[in-house]
């Protein structure tokens, strides 16, 4: 099984890339995401997660497949097999709708 994560603005940048294939296992949920994601990038995740709490900066922005993380279970939302993972920062929150 496996997602796609899509980064947007500084996270693309730190990456080096726009776009990051993952395999999951059943259990897989944004936070085990995010551990892998740290393993290659580590400067994506520190600048999406809280080094003191762990939890998500109020600043940065996650959607599961168009649906922000925060309106489903946070970083303990599961994920499934072909799950689309966008990581942008708050200026790019909807990639899809140009920028006014």
């Amino acid at each position: 099984m496996e997602v796609t994560v899509k980064l947007y603005g500084s996270f693309k940048e730190h990456a080096g890339t726009e776009s990051i294939r993952v395999t999951i296992s059943d259990d897989e949920t944004v936070d085990t995401l995010l551990m892998k994601l740290s393993r290659r990038y580590p400067r994506v995740v520190e600048d999406v997660l809280d080094p003191t709490t762990g939890d998500l900066k109020e600043n940065c922005n996650i959607m599961l497949n168009g649906r922000r993380i925060q309106q489903i279970k946070g970083i303990h939302t599961k994920l499934k097999h072909k799950d689309e993972v966008t990581l942008a920062p708050p200026e790019e929150a909807s990639p899809e709708q140009p920028k006014q």
